[in-house]
């Protein structure tokens, strides 16, 4: 009677001396052990194998070419979780570089530190005529400052505020916003996106390859939702 098994690596008919066919499992999880399992299993098969129908050769070379699969699976997977491991510490390592650096960020909330320029920007989708900004004290809802930037072409049109009020003292740390109104070629009132910046404080690694940047002012926000810098 012939030998036969559709997966050599988890059950392996052996004869035994009454020719009574014998199932041995494997039960490791490994690569290598299976590998060892495997020829340990197929040495004795062929051991005990039926004298009258030996194993051909196309078997043993079919169950040897399984074996080398899932060796090779095995390799490629462990190789392929290495490279991934050194992509997000390269990324990691590369993100961190931009402690100090502003990025700019949707939202018109502005937590200010007391010291300082503020980066903030307008993100235009049509041309303004006459962009302006205004700074709001939270707190009181009074107008602290405005300043009337002028023509703005489509996109980001990029300014400071350094922290002065109207008649140029500087204002305590606070709770403030930046207010933006515009008007197009035809008179028409535009509403541009506020974008308020700050330094990046510190990263952190988020989950997979995600870095997530702590801002000096509080925010923490995710590395690849940002699109614009200033510095």
């Amino acid at each position: 009677m012939a030998v036969s098994s559709s997966n050599p690596l988890l059950a392996i008919p052996v004869y035994t001396n009454n020719g009574a066919p014998k199932v041995t499992k494997d039960t490791s999880t490994s690569s290598a052990d299976q590998t060892q399992n495997f020829l340990k299993l197929l040495v004795a098969q062929i051991q005990n194998q039926d004298p009258m129908a030996p194993m051909d050769a196309s078997t043993m070379t079919n169950q040897m070419s399984q074996l080398n699969m899932v060796s090779s699976i095995g390799t490629m997977n462990t190789s392929l979780t290495s490279m991934l491991a050194q992509m997000q510490s390269s990324n990691f390592i590369n993100q961190a570089t931009m402690i100090g650096r502003s990025p700019l960020i949707p939202g018109n909330a502005i937590s200010y530190t007391g010291e300082g320029d503020v980066p903030m920007a307008a993100n235009l989708t049509t041309a303004a005529t006459n962009l302006k900004a205004t700074i709001i004290d939270n707190a009181t809802g009074n107008e602290i400052t405005s300043v009337n930037l002028g023509a703005a072409n489509v996109g980001m049109k990029t300014f400071v505020w350094g922290g002065l009020d109207q008649s140029g003292n500087p204002v305590p740390a606070g709770s403030y916003s930046l207010m933006l109104t515009a008007s197009d070629a035809a008179g028409d009132t535009i509403s541009p996106t506020a974008y308020v910046g700050s330094p990046v404080a510190s990263v952190a690694k988020g989950t997979g390859s995600e870095v997530n940047f702590t801002l000096q002012d509080g925010r923490s926000v995710s590395a690849s939702s940002i699109n614009h810098w200033v510095s």
